[in-house]
């Protein structure tokens, strides 16, 4: 498998995870124009997701010793460039980790309130840089995207360009 990987170049990237980074952005937009009283917002872009999570992991070493993990929760938002938006009910490689069904609930129910049609009930059995934050005792969710085959449009293809984004979801 490496050596499959390694023989490739690198993808754009647009949908895997340049999309995660424009809802980032477009978040910080909208908490700049309507900020919410009482609650402090940090949007992180970590990186090196695919590497085992490298740039989370970091993050994690430097940051949540001050973060407590009563009153900080984590959302990973990540490929969400394909037409149905969708929550993970959990993921993991070795042990399937469940996320707090409290606050996947408080999510789904804010996407309805919204009007924002989310599909659940979908594992993981490879990890997101979500899954460092769970392991720490974060309440965690994820949030990507996936096709009708259930898997994210031209993931990790080289088609996978702006131009392939469905920039509805």
């Amino acid at each position: 498998t490496f050596a499959e990987i390694g023989s490739r170049s690198t993808v754009p990237g647009a949908n895997d995870n340049l999309s995660g980074v424009a809802t980032l952005l477009g978040v910080a937009r909208l908490l700049r124009e309507r900020p919410v009283r009482g609650l402090r917002v940090l949007l992180v872009s970590t990186g090196s997701e695919e590497s085992f999570m490298e740039g989370m992991q970091a993050f994690a070493r430097r940051h949540f010793a001050s973060l407590p993990t009563e009153s900080t929760h984590v959302v990973c938002i990540d490929t969400v460039g394909s037409p149905t938006l969708m929550q993970l009910e959990g993921e993991g490689m070795l042990v399937m980790r469940d996320y707090p069904a409290a606050f996947k609930d408080l999510l789904s129910a804010a996407a309805e309130e919204a009007q924002v049609p989310l599909v659940r009930g979908l594992r993981f059995r490879n990890a997101t840089d979500g899954l460092i934050a769970l392991k720490a005792g974060y309440p965690t969710v994820m949030l990507g995207s996936l096709n009708r085959y259930k898997v994210p449009d031209n993931y990790h293809w080289p088609t996978d360009t702006a131009d392939n984004v469905d920039y509805g979801t």
